[in-house]
């Protein structure tokens, strides 16, 4: 009897859990404690939310802050402010992002409070950001001055207090704490993912926090994994201070943090845990219990987080819906091929390293069902026997010392049991996981990918293009660059000097970000590229980033900031005595890709066509030369509208990050690039850079 595909998936989103009717860990009696002990302990006053990776840290935190709201006093002024350190690691100033975080959290809350505080806090805050964004352009002349380019003498900063931006900031926060001490305001600020930074930007942040850490009404509540902050910063006071130093990354931690606290194991927990985070998907469908129960064999390992179970469901349920479309005539009936997926796909996110030997070893599986009939582990001499080499002995020998209770749990299960019996489905099972990597040829490690779409590229040379080309937009009052910027032009702006004339960089935050990121060649930008985002290129696609596959004349330019962009049109706008150049708005950008009122849902029309442009289903997994998808242009005739390179616009989200546009080859689900679709508007960083975004000029009549 051939069994249904028409599987509704339910899959679940890793995300923070915000309401408490989906606690299961006991997160809202934690909660309330800490909320309380925040609310009642004067500050300034930091706690520290200690946990591994995926364990909920989050979803603490966000419980924390919703109980500070149910349970502060009427009377009492606070504002709490959510700061992702992961989003702003790559900042030069992360104090800065800091100021604007609690800006905002001011702003959104202000009509709560009497108006005449707020604006005098928020003209603190914002001279502060002032500053702060000047203490750059000071050391770096300072540096300049002294002809000393590369290091900084160990008395700058002191040799810098005396100078009028230090002893600003110092006044400035020393107003600020008057201003909340006498007004009985207090403001708390929620630190989350500072161990997903890099080393050298988590101790960036740290420090910049220590700066505001000791103000009366500032509270902190930072959560991260321990030893790896202990780690970033142990390491950063090897590299300051001699050995004799004794302030250790502990004891640096421990003086910010009056408060620690660990999140307890989720031992005896998830079950609801399991219960729970399935109903956030809105269904009234339950989890299986083939797949339950086997995630609860597991429960009592220290490294099963809600993060894993999220990921091992949601792994399980996909590989099962894919099973039964390839194979709709099947005997195996919904149940039977959950449970082979879910010991199959635990076994080998667990215990990767015997995974092979227990799918295909019958002499391991018969010791195996032998050895799990026990309470405890006893290790016969018949392991000795075992028809495998020494090295995967060993490695099994100490999977069964070190997990055994784990194991035991899993082939006790009903699903484990039959697992262990079947060995022709537990093999196919296996094959099935793995038939779909790609193939990699023997003599050169190159992946071999199938495509339907060569044909319908269109290859061109240097003069069958105009690079430069400018397209009249009809009722609007701009022309807009028919292709994205390439190489070669972008080259042009290089070449003239256009990172050393400060003239093209106007805005203050441009000059900053200049200063440690001028570049005398793109080749030198494309190095960089390669060098910092190559590893997970590689994980992603099996091969090698190389700067090759991105540096043709008449590819897009990637890897460029809003800022270089920017200067970029800054630099045409002093060449034309006709035009002034900018980046295309948001408003701009849609007009032109939906056809002016037409509201079209992809630039060609109305219907996708993966074909029509360079999207990640074609597997270039590159930039294409500009021209290459003539099909895929706007009614206006720009090309490359979406697919290629996401686009950045003038646009800003919020007044801090601008709108990027259209999508990329790095894409491949077609609601990226429905341009009536607001999925495929994404906003980032102005610093932002990647090797999937460029830019489209626009100018108009000066």
């Amino acid at each position: 009897m051939s069994t249904s595909i028409n599987l509704d998936l339910n899959l679940i989103a890793d995300e923070a859990i915000i309401d408490f009717e989906h606690d299961s860990l006991d997160f809202n009696t934690y909660s309330e404690v800490i909320a309380e002990a925040i609310l009642k302990t004067p500050t300034p006053f930091t706690v520290g939310i200690f946990a591994d990776s995926g364990k909920g840290k989050t979803s603490l935190m966000k419980f924390i802050k919703k109980q500070i709201v149910l349970t502060k006093k009427s009377d009492e002024k606070i504002i709490s402010v959510f700061f992702n350190a992961w989003k702003f690691e790559n900042d030069e100033h992360p104090l800065l992002d800091l100021c604007s975080a609690i800006e905002r959290g001011i702003q959104k809350n202000r009509s709560i409070f009497e108006e005449d505080i707020v604006l005098n806090i928020l003209d603190y805050i914002k001279y502060l950001k002032y500053a702060v964004a000047n203490i750059k352009i000071q050391v770096d002349a300072f540096k300049i001055d002294n002809n000393n380019e590369n290091t900084i003498d160990e008395n700058l900063e002191k040799q810098l207090l005396n100078q009028s931006t230090f002893f600003q900031i110092f006044e400035l926060l020393k107003g600020l704490e008057k201003i909340l001490n006498e007004e009985n305001f207090k403001i708390i600020i929620f630190i989350d993912d500072l161990d997903k930074c890099l080393a050298k930007n988590a101790v960036k942040l740290l420090e910049s926090i220590n700066l505001i850490l000791d103000l009366k009404g500032l509270s902190f509540v930072i959560a991260a994994n321990r030893d790896t902050i202990e780690d970033f910063l142990e390491n950063r006071r090897k590299s300051k201070y001699s050995e004799s130093n004794e302030e250790t990354g502990k004891v640096y931690l421990d003086k910010m943090v009056q408060l620690p606290f660990y999140i307890p194991t989720n031992n005896g927990k998830i079950s609801n845990l399991i219960d729970n985070i399935y109903s956030k998907t809105n269904t009234s469908d339950i989890l299986e219990d083939s797949i339950k129960n086997v995630i609860l064999s597991i429960s009592s390992l220290d490294n099963i987080t809600p993060r894993f179970i999220i990921r091992l469901i949601n792994r399980i349920k996909v590989s099962s819906k894919i099973f039964m479309k390839i194979n709709p005539n099947t005997n195996l009936d919904i149940n039977t091929i959950y449970s082979l997926f879910a010991v199959s796909t635990t076994l080998e996110e667990l215990y990767n390293d015997i995974y092979q030997i227990l799918v295909k070893n019958d002499s391991v599986v018969k010791y195996l069902i032998k050895t799990i009939q026990h309470e405890t582990y006893i290790r016969e001499d018949s392991s000795f026997y075992l028809n495998i080499n020494k090295t995967q002995k060993e490695e099994l020998l100490k999977v069964l010392e070190n997990d055994y209770d784990a194991l035991r749990m899993i082939f006790s299960t009903e699903q484990g049991k039959f697992w262990l019996e079947h060995r022709k489905l537990r093999v196919e099972t296996f094959e099935f996981l793995h038939s779909n990597i790609l193939e990699e040829s023997s003599e050169n490690k190159i992946p071999i990918y199938k495509t339907d779409f060569e044909d319908t590229i269109v290859l061109i040379e240097d003069k069958d293009v105009n690079e430069k080309e400018f397209i009249k937009i009809p009722n609007q009052n701009f022309e807009m660059s028919k292709y994205v910027v390439t190489n070669k032009w972008f080259n042009e702006f290089v070449n003239s000097n256009g990172y050393l004339e400060t003239k093209y960089w106007l805005e203050i935050a441009s000059k900053i970000w200049l200063m440690n990121h001028k570049i005398n060649s793109l080749d030198e930008k494309y190095e960089v590229m390669v060098e910092k985002e190559k590893n997970y290129y590689k994980k992603k696609y099996k091969q090698n980033l190389l700067k090759e596959n991105f540096n043709k004349d008449l590819q897009p330019v990637v890897y460029v900031t809003y800022y270089e962009a920017k200067a970029f049109c800054n630099y045409l706008t002093s060449l034309d005595d006709t035009y002034t150049y900018d980046i295309p708005t948001k408003e701009q950008w849609d007009y032109v890709a939906k056809a002016g009122e037409e509201e079209r849902s992809f630039p060609w029309g109305n219907t996708w066509n993966k074909n029509y442009c360079n999207n990640s289903s074609n597997q270039l997994h590159k930039t294409s030369e500009i021209g290459a998808f003539p099909q895929g242009n706007s009614k206006f005739g720009i090309s490359d509208m979406v697919g290629n390179v996401w686009s950045w616009t003038s646009t800003l989200e919020k007044n801090e990050y601008n709108y990027l546009k259209g999508g990329s080859w790095n894409f491949s689900d077609s609601s990226y690039f429905k341009v009536s679709n607001n999925k495929m508007t994404f906003y980032n960083n102005p610093s932002f850079q990647y090797y999937d975004i460029g830019f489209f000029c626009v100018r108009t009549k000066k």
